[in-house]
């Protein structure tokens, strides 16, 4: 039987959206971010910039997955009209099961509050950094976002965005992950 990552992320999370914004405030003990580029810069301006992004995430990401482990990627969209709910989405080139969920960003969100509401799907991947480097990149210079990658086996969930990564853990300590590259930290107390 083919494994089911929205059902498996309903079951393990609630039904709360697989984006980073949504779950910091649900899993505060599990969450930490770092940051893309040196001084929190946002955007990438050059080649090494970008190369610095994908080195970074790939580091991150292989603290959190192991190589060919089986992963979940999810990308959600703010809902839209039933006829685009019906178009066929992919995310790197590979196709998503068509399959959707209808999460909250915030948990007491009302399905009509289209701006709290995110319509999620799923496929089932294994940990490659090919796949992921260009979905990095993509997300890097906003082509893509919204993106989550969960391994069902640890819990870890990754969510890269445009300047950093939401990193939620749960087979070590974000205070242990943070040890490992402080120098990529956010200066702010709140993390941001």
């Amino acid at each position: 039987m083919q494994p089911d990552p929205l059902a498996w992320w309903e079951s393990t999370f609630g039904s709360i959206a697989p984006v980073g914004h949504a779950l910091r405030r649900y899993l505060p003990s599990n969450w930490t971010r770092f940051h893309s580029l040196p001084e929190s810069k946002r955007y990438p301006d050059s080649k090494s910039e970008v190369e610095e992004i994908v080195s970074r995430h790939t580091q991150v990401a292989a603290e959190l997955f192991a190589p060919g482990e089986p992963l979940y990627a999810f990308q959600s969209r703010y809902s839209t009209t039933r006829r685009k709910l019906k178009e066929k989405r992919s995310i790197s080139g590979r196709q998503l099961r068509q399959s959707i969920v209808m999460l909250p960003v915030n948990t007491g969100a009302v399905a009509r509050e289209d701006d709290d509401i995110l319509v999620t799907r799923a496929l089932v991947t294994t940990w490659k950094p090919d796949f992921f480097d260009r979905l990095v990149r993509e997300v890097a210079n906003e082509q893509e976002s919204l993106v989550a990658f969960a391994a069902p086996g640890s819990q870890n969930v990754y969510c890269p965005y445009d300047g950093g990564m939401d990193i939620f853990v749960f087979s070590t300590t974000p205070v242990q992950l943070e040890k490992k590259f402080p120098n990529w930290l956010s200066d702010r107390q709140d993390k941001l």
